[in-house]
């Protein structure tokens, strides 16, 4: 069967000529994005394409920047978000329809067809069906009837047998080849092809760039540990990063940044329709109405305090590492650290690589990291950043050993601007031994009283008691973690902090091989209270059983808490009267309405008056007692007022 001349017409749908631009540079940033420059002849006649993932086109719309010194800005056009879905708006039909010839067919009823082959006509698109004629074949062969309205009445034909069906109107044709050339520039959904115009004289190149999402590139280490005390580190930088742009990078200027600036995302490809309210018609009478850690040195030991001695440990000479054939040039700037590769770069889209960034060796200590509840050390390794730019966040791997490496542990590292040190932890030193005992207390250190207020000066105290054991045949250089919280560090023996972070003091000590060294740190925290007796009925328990309370003001708040025992007593009786009052009327409420219902000269009568004067009589004696217990609470409590008020510690 030949092919609908409609259906050929996404075939012939050729763009037209443009030059294409080559990547040329890349810039990748820790922040997730990326810096994509390409290159291209400009003659000021031919534009320019370049084809980009349609998940950046938000990007690459926010961010394209034309570098042409000899020429101007033109324009920029794409494909839109759903240019296909557009094309089809003035169409009889969809796109769905293109899914067989009977449905475009059926899609174009009422349209004027012209029809070539052995039944030439023309007329009004009525109906195309399937049909099954016999054949020798089992089942038959499927051919498509086709009815026309013509000048000379209802007529058929097969379109298996016809050469071609055209549509007669040319304005309709027109639109048709525009919405499959749109459809042909969407078949790759993945990629939009972007066509600049650049204006200007003179063949020139011209550099086109934009900044869009990038797989964020991973900065990983190999640090070989020193050779010997007081020898420095090996320490060489590699970056994992993926080509997952569009295009292959075939020898490009690749450079690593390092920083965080601000990104983010803003929906541009995408058509936008601003909602507007639905109004009534206009009628006479209606109106319309209103519509953001590092390590600090710790405040010098007093004088006379010795630091201790360096201590040599034994360490194995490490095998030679293998160096990059060129090191990264570092650049710090105000606000990122690049690192420009010296050499071009060849990754294919798609593909992962890992490439040596840096490579030299740097100022390293060993020591012991003794933190808090862990029976050993941390074997760690304190780093100085001399390489004069920040080293990127990453996992770093450590080796170490004679005749050949040896695995030594993994590290974290953090972010390290120039000139700083970090400490990295990467394995337990199990043949140091650590013992951690914590007590925590309060003591009463001062007590004033004045005006029936007291005044409570006390002392919060965290406690730790730690034992540090050395191997039996090395030394250690030992750092101590002690968790900051509020209040002064002292340590016993007058050892004083190395330095300090923003979580932890850290003590500086070394042990020779098998000693073993109790250290008793004390952090102080002093906390000072007012308190009026005359409100606060539990302070006096609290201070009387304060062991460190003076002779003299234990007996003179002894006295007061013993008034306001006495104070208590006499109100309790108080209530018990009170009480006994409300038992007595609620008989002499029961009693009377037994008398009302209880004839006069009957003998329960008699019986019931009696009890109800027995009531009266004790509500009397009651009522004296009550007044008697007033005066003794009101006694109590001025006894109370006067020794509060006298009290003087």
């Amino acid at each position: 069967m030949r092919l609908l001349a409609l259906v050929a017409a996404l075939l012939l749908a050729l763009p037209a000529r443009a030059d294409d631009l080559a990547l040329r540079r890349v810039m990748l940033s820790a922040a997730g994005v990326g810096y994509f420059e390409y290159a291209g002849q400009a003659d000021g006649a031919t534009p320019l394409a370049l084809d980009v993932k349609r998940a950046q086109m938000d990007d690459v719309l926010a961010s394209l920047v034309l570098f042409d010194a000899a020429g101007h800005i033109g324009t920029v056009t794409l494909p839109g978000a759903d240019a296909a879905h557009a094309a089809f708006a003035d169409l009889p039909f969809g796109a769905d329809a293109l899914a067989s010839a009977r449905d475009l067919l059926n899609a174009l009823v009422g349209t004027e067809m012209t029809v070539r082959g052995p039944r030439p006509m023309t007329g009004l698109m009525l109906r195309a069906e399937v049909m099954t004629e016999p054949s020798g074949t089992q089942g038959g062969v499927p051919r498509t009837r086709v009815t026309l309205l013509t000048a000379d009445g209802v007529e058929q034909f097969v379109l298996e047998d016809a050469e071609s069906v055209q549509v007669a109107d040319a304005s309709l044709r027109g639109r048709i080849d525009r919405a499959l050339a749109a459809l042909r520039g969407g078949a790759a959904a993945d990629l939009r092809r972007l066509t600049l115009r650049v204006p200007g004289d003179g063949r020139r190149e011209v550099r086109v760039g934009y900044v869009a999402a990038a797989p964020l590139w991973k900065a990983t280490y190999r640090l070989l540990l020193p050779a010997a005390e007081g020898k420095p580190a090996r320490l060489q930088a590699w970056a994992v990063l993926e080509n997952d742009s569009a295009s292959d990078w075939d020898g490009i200027d690749l450079t690593l940044q390092y920083g965080n600036p601000v990104t983010f995302r803003q929906a541009l490809y995408r058509a936008y329709y601003v909602e507007r309210p639905e109004v009534p018609v206009e009628v006479l009478g209606r109106i319309l109405p209103g519509v953001d850690t590092r390590a600090f040195a710790a405040a010098a030991p007093p004088a006379g305090t010795a630091a201790p001695a360096p201590m040599r440990m034994a360490l194995a000479a490490p095998p030679p590492l293998a160096a990059p054939e060129a090191a990264a040039a570092p650049a710090e700037g105000a606000e990122a650290t690049l690192f420009r590769l010296p050499a071009p770069v060849t990754l294919p889209a798609g593909q992962t690589a890992t490439l040596p960034f840096l490579d030299r060796e740097v100022p390293a200590t060993r020591l012991g990291l003794v933190q808090e509840g862990r029976p050993h050390p941390l074997a760690a390794i304190r780093l100085v950043n001399d390489t004069g730019a920040s080293l990127p966040a990453g996992v770093l791997t450590l080796y170490d050993g004679a005749d050949a490496a040896a695995f030594a542990g993994d590290a974290r590292l953090g972010g390290v601007p120039p000139g700083e040190t970090r400490l990295l932890a990467f394995a337990e030193d199990l043949r140091t031994a650590t013992d951690w005992h914590i007590e925590a207390g309060q003591r009463l250190i001062g007590l004033t009283a004045a005006a029936g207020v007291l005044h409570l000066r006390e002392r919060d105290r965290w406690t730790a008691r730690i034992t540090l054991v050395a191997p039996a045949a090395e030394p250690r250089h030992l750092l101590v973690e002690i968790p900051r919280r509020p209040g002064t560090l002292t340590v016993e023996g007058g050892l004083v902090p190395a330095e300090e972070t923003a979580t932890a003091w850290r003590l500086a000590l070394d042990l020779h091989a098998g000693e073993t060294r109790a250290l008793v740190v004390h952090v102080d925290r002093i906390t000072e209270e007012q308190v009026a007796l005359t409100q606060d009925e539990h302070v006096l328990a609290r201070l009387l059983g304060e062991p460190a309370l003076d002779p003299a003001a234990h007996a003179a708040l002894q006295h007061v808490a013993d008034l306001r025992a006495a104070l208590a007593s006499r109100r309790a009786e108080r209530q018990q009267l009170d009480a006994r009052r409300a038992a007595l009327e609620r008989d002499e409420d029961r009693l009377r309405k037994n008398l009302a219902a209880v004839p006069s000269g009957d003998a329960l009568h008699g019986r019931l008056v009696q009890s109800l004067a027995d009531d009266e009589a004790q509500l009397a004696g009651n009522a004296t007692q009550i007044a008697e217990a007033d005066r003794a609470v009101q006694a109590a409590e001025q006894a109370l007022r006067q020794a509060i008020g006298a009290l003087a510690l």
